[in-house]
C-alpha cells in the first residue's frame, strides 16, 4: 500500500491530484474521503476548489517549469566527455575549467561534485596515489604480519586463529 501511496504522491501527479480533488467535490464526495484517497489535506481540497471556481481549469496547472540551467546540454556533454578522459580531477580544477571554457560559475560546490560523479570521478579520486604513502613502511608492516603468521601457524591450522588469519589477509594482501 505504501508504494501505491508513493506513486500517488509523485510531483508529476500534482495537476492530476488537483483536478481529481475538484472533480470529486463537484460530485459531492466528502472532503475526508478525498483527503484519504489522494493523500492530501482538507486545505488542499478547498484551495483548489476555490481556485477552480474563480479562475477555471487553467488554475490547476503547474506554473513552475524549473530553472534554466547554466550550461547547455551540449556543454554539459562536452564536460562529461572531458572528465571521463581524465585519470583524476578536483572540484577546484573543474571549477576553473568550466569558468575558463564556458564562462559559468556555479553557486554551489555540489554542482561540480555532481559533474565529477557523472564523469565517473569523485573527490575520492582526485589524486592518483596517496602522497603520504611510504613504500618502505608498507613492506615492513607486511613482513611483520608474515612473521606473526609464521609464529601462530599451529593455531591457524587448528582453526583457533581464523579471525587473525582473515585480518592478516585483509591487511597484507595475498600471503605468499
Amino acid at each position: 500500500m505504501s508504494s501505491l501511496d508513493d506513486s500517488i504522491d509523485l510531483s508529476a501527479n500534482l495537476e492530476v491530484k488537483r483536478a481529481l480533488a475538484v472533480k470529486m467535490i463537484l460530485f459531492d464526495f466528502k472532503t475526508d474521503d478525498i483527503c484519504a484517497l489522494l493523500n492530501v489535506s482538507d486545505s488542499f481540497v478547498s484551495k483548489w476548489k476555490i481556485r477552480f471556481e474563480n479562475e477555471g481549469a487553467s488554475a490547476l496547472k503547474l506554473n513552475y517549469k524549473g530553472g534554466k540551467g547554466l550550461l547547455t546540454a551540449d556543454q554539459h556533454d562536452e564536460i562529461i566527455f572531458y572528465l571521463r578522459m581524465q585519470p583524476h580531477y578536483s572540484v577546484e580544477e573543474l571549477r576553473d575549467y568550466i569558468e575558463y571554457h564556458y564562462g559559468v560559475v556555479f553557486h554551489s560546490k555540489q554542482s561540480y561534485s555532481d559533474l565529477l560523479k557523472e564523469g565517473r570521478l569523485s573527490w575520492h579520486q582526485t589524486q592518483a596515489a596517496n602522497p603520504n604513502r611510504d613504500e618502505a613502511q608498507v613492506l615492513q608492516k607486511r613482513e611483520e604480519i608474515k612473521e606473526h603468521l609464521a609464529e601462530r601457524q599451529a593455531d591457524i591450522v587448528s582453526g583457533e586463529s581464523l579471525f587473525l588469519l582473515k585480518m592478516s589477509v585483509i591487511l597484507c594482501g595475498e600471503i605468499r
